[in-house]
């Protein structure tokens, strides 16, 4: 993960403005929230992530944009219900950030599929941040993914921890704050490294 100690610089601040102004109004949503992804990838310095729609009648988190996994690792965490092995899950259930800084040996994922699913992805750490409006409303996560471990104490959390309110309240102005509007977006399985 990067160190966030210093604040973002004013070219990503006004990307993170433009995007979200889009992401209102967005004709194609799913294409925006690759780009917000592009975003967290690289606040997080991370290698790879995933946006995910909370469900609210099925009660699951669905893949709505992608960078950085296999067609077969999209299949096996395209829906992740709250049993699941996952941060993701955790973020979830808790409403808050959930951080595995070695996913070898996590309790979360030791003796697990989900931990043989990431080792063949060459994940080594993982983060999941709700997407929480300012009014409460869950719309959803954003999980990033790390090839090398990290240490989560060394890291201010507050840039990206922004982005998804600022993400989240976006997303609900433009759904007319009706909580029960799904969006079914694209599900992007790229090997290619983010761009940032």
């Amino acid at each position: 993960m990067a160190n966030l100690k210093e604040p973002l610089d004013a070219a990503t601040g006004q990307q993170i403005d433009a995007i979200l102004q889009r992401l209102r109004n967005s004709k194609d949503v799913g294409a925006d929230l690759l780009q917000v992804l592009d975003i967290a990838i690289g606040i997080t310095g991370a290698d790879m992530g995933t946006v995910q729609r909370f469900d609210e009648r099925a009660d699951c988190l669905t893949i709505v944009a992608s960078r950085g996994f296999s067609t077969e690792a999209l299949a096996f965490f395209g829906v992740v219900r709250r049993d699941t092995n996952t941060t993701c899950a955790v973020a979830l259930m808790r409403r808050m950030r959930a951080f595995v800084e070695d996913v070898s040996t996590s309790y979360l994922f030791v003796g697990t599929r989900e931990l043989d699913m990431l080792r063949a992805g060459g994940i080594a750490a993982v983060q999941s941040t709700p997407l929480i409006s300012s009014s409460g409303h869950l719309w959803g996560v954003f999980t990033t993914h790390f090839r090398e471990r990290q240490i989560e104490s060394e890291f201010d959390h507050a840039p990206l921890d922004r982005l998804a309110v600022q993400v989240a309240d976006s997303l609900e102005q433009r759904e007319g704050l009706v909580p029960s509007r799904h969006f079914h977006g694209k599900q992007v399985a790229e090997d290619a490294q983010p761009r940032g």
